[in-house]
C-alpha cells in the first residue's frame, strides 16, 4: 500500500483545494496536519514504519504548495516534485492507531534547491525529524527557486542557509563522490536520469 499517499492522498488533497481552497499561509511559515497510524501504516513491530514517514511528508510538503499558494502554478506548469536528499532522525515511535501532528515548514532555498524540515510530534512530544531538499523539475531541468517563488511572492528573498544546511550539502556531496568513486572502481555505472543527474 506504499501507493496509498502518491495515488489516492494527494489526489484528493488537489481535489478538495480545487473545490475547498486550503486556508492561505505565508511561504515561511509551517504548515501543521493531525494523521494516525494506519493499519497498513506498520511494521512487524506495529509502529509506523520508516518508509512510511516519508510517505506522509510527501503528503506534507503538498499541503505546503497548497496553503502557499504554488500548488495551482504547479499543476499548470507541468512540474514534477522531486526530492535529492533526505535526513532523517527518529525519537520516539508511532504505534498503531495513534494520532500525531506533521509540521512541514520551508527553511531556505539557493539557486537548485529548496530546504524544508518536517516534524513528527505525539502529545507535545518529538517523535522525529526530517531534512529534505527537492526541487521542482520542467522536463527535466530544475525549475529555479527564485523563479517559482516570484510567481507567488516576488518581494520575498531566502533566509540565509543555516550552517547546520551547509554542512549537511558538504556531507552529501561527499557521500555521492566515494559512491560514484566505488561504481567507477567496480565497473558500474550511474542513472543518467532526473534528480540524480541534477546533483552532480
Amino acid at each position: 500500500m506504499s501507493q496509498f499517499t502518491s495515488f489516492v492522498r494527494i489526489p484528493l488533497l488537489a481535489l478538495r483545494h480545487r473545490l475547498s481552497p486550503l486556508p492561505r499561509i505565508g511561504l515561511l511559515e509551517t504548515d501543521r496536519v493531525r494523521m494516525r497510524v494506519l493499519p497498513m501504516d506498520i511494521d512487524f513491530n506495529l509502529h509506523l514504519n520508516n518508509a512510511r514517514y516519508l510517505n506522509a511528508m510527501d503528503y506534507g510538503r503538498m499541503r505546503l504548495l497548497a496553503r502557499s499558494g504554488l500548488f495551482d502554478q504547479f499543476l499548470r506548469s507541468g512540474w514534477t516534485a522531486v526530492v535529492g536528499a533526505v535526513w532523517m532522525t527518529y525519537r520516539r515511535s508511532l504505534p498503531l492507531l495513534a494520532r500525531y501532528e506533521l509540521e512541514t515548514r520551508l527553511v531556505c532555498w539557493d539557486e537548485r534547491w529548496f530546504y524544508m524540515e518536517q516534524t513528527f510530534t505525539r502529545a507535545g512530544q518529538l517523535c522525529a525529524v526530517g531534512w529534505v531538499r527537492g526541487a521542482l523539475l520542467h522536463a527535466e531541468s530544475i525549475v529555479s527557486p527564485r523563479q517559482i517563488i516570484a510567481s507567488v511572492a516576488p518581494e520575498i528573498v531566502s533566509p540565509p542557509l543555516p550552517a547546520n544546511i551547509l554542512a549537511w550539502n558538504d556531507l552529501t556531496r561527499e557521500k555521492l563522490d566515494l559512491a560514484r568513486e566505488r561504481a567507477s572502481e567496480s565497473g558500474v555505472g550511474e542513472s543518467e536520469t532526473g534528480a540524480t543527474r541534477e546533483q552532480r
